[in-house]
């Protein structure tokens, strides 16, 4: 088979499976069941049990070798364009279709192994939720509650010199305890069980803040990647959004509200704080957007200790805006819109439906 075939082989498969993705796509009940908790969860624990044995992120490292071989491609086949001018039309394509049948073969392997999780149906039913419509007097409510577990959660952590929040221990520690608050969550929403692979730190974490990235959660090797050099409380609740993804739930809104679960039934204060803080701040932009004077009145009641936290954590992240920020946002736009989520990075914020109906159902 010379590479033309091949090539036209591998974007084949691509297409296939694109069309039978839009064909499961109207079955979502058939994909949660025999899909993202069956087949699927079990080949995750397994592929993340098998990438922990080694103290990297092999997806970063798979990222690099990517980059390296792309642009060693791009080198190789402009010396031959320059070499053979008279062919440079069968060069090119022959590039566009390696390029091609690589992003197929990527495609297929994303989509077997996790993507299909994004089809998957809204986790209402698994936490017995009822995401309807909310008025803007229960999102108040959820907020002045909100306000006051903060503000209890806050008592009881740590605080540097300076007098921000700080976790109990390093990253290091923050990975090895992160698995005890899917356990306590477990215990009242079962769906949440499983034995997975620990978290992963991102060596480039600095370089990663200028894109507003906090983690990535890597299907082909299930490991959960966390930047390590952001504040210690978006850290805490990155981790526990990854491995969220980890367990098959991809859409960001319904990650970001396991990550607030979890957080909260951990045992230990930096964990609750986190997830109590986190709700906190995406429930302080929805409000902002209704009532913005209700808010300014609310949030004269918060504590000295979670004031300095939330202006540290806007100071943080002001020092990295820009226009790398802008273009991997847009990227990430795009990513989740080709996977069905319409709303695009706006979807991180629709937590806050999921909350109301927490409180809710807990009320």
């Amino acid at each position: 088979m010379n590479s033309y075939k091949r090539q036209l082989l591998c974007i084949g498969l691509g297409i296939v499976i694109a069309l039978l993705r839009a064909l499961l796509s109207a079955f979502p009940t058939v994909i949660d069941t025999y899909y993202s908790k069956g087949i699927n969860k079990w080949w995750i624990e397994q592929l993340s049990r098998l990438s922990a044995l080694f103290p990297f992120s092999i997806f970063e490292l798979l990222i690099y070798i990517a980059i390296v071989v792309f642009v060693a491609a791009l080198i190789f086949y402009s010396i031959k364009l320059i070499q053979n001018h008279k062919k440079w039309g069968s060069l090119i394509l022959q590039y566009l279709l390696n390029l091609l049948a690589a992003f197929s073969i990527g495609y297929c392997i994303f989509i077997l192994f996790w993507g299909l999780n994004y089809d998957r149906p809204s986790l209402e039913a698994d936490f017995s939720l009822a995401s309807e419509g909310h008025d803007p007097e229960e999102l108040i409510a959820l907020y002045e509650q909100l306000i006051q577990q903060v503000n209890e959660a806050r008592l009881n952590t740590r605080e540097n010199e300076q007098g921000i929040f700080i976790a109990n221990g390093s990253y290091h520690d923050i990975f090895k305890r992160a698995p005890i608050g899917y356990e306590h969550a477990a215990q009242t929403y079962p769906v949440l069980s499983g034995t997975y692979g620990l978290a992963k730190p991102i060596l480039t974490s600095k370089l990663m803040n200028y894109t507003n990235i906090t983690g990535i959660y890597s299907p082909f090797t299930a490991e959960a990647n966390v930047n390590v050099a952001v504040p210690d409380s978006t850290l805490l609740f990155t981790t526990m959004h990854e491995m969220a993804h980890q367990r098959g739930y991809a859409s960001e809104n319904e990650a970001n509200f396991i990550a607030f679960l979890t957080c909260i039934h951990h045992p230990d204060p930096d964990f609750i704080y986190a997830g109590y803080l986190s709700a906190l701040k995406y429930t302080n932009v929805a409000l902002a957007k209704v009532d913005s004077e209700s808010l300014i009145e609310l949030n004269a009641q918060l504590s000295d200790g979670v004031r300095r936290d939330m202006r540290y954590l806007n100071q943080f992240w002001a020092q990295y805006e820009g226009k790398v920020e802008e273009t991997f946002n847009s990227m990430n736009q795009t990513y989740l819109t080709l996977n069905g989520i319409k709303d695009g990075v706006r979807s991180y914020g629709r937590v806050v439906d999921l909350l109301l109906a927490y409180y809710d159902h807990e009320s």
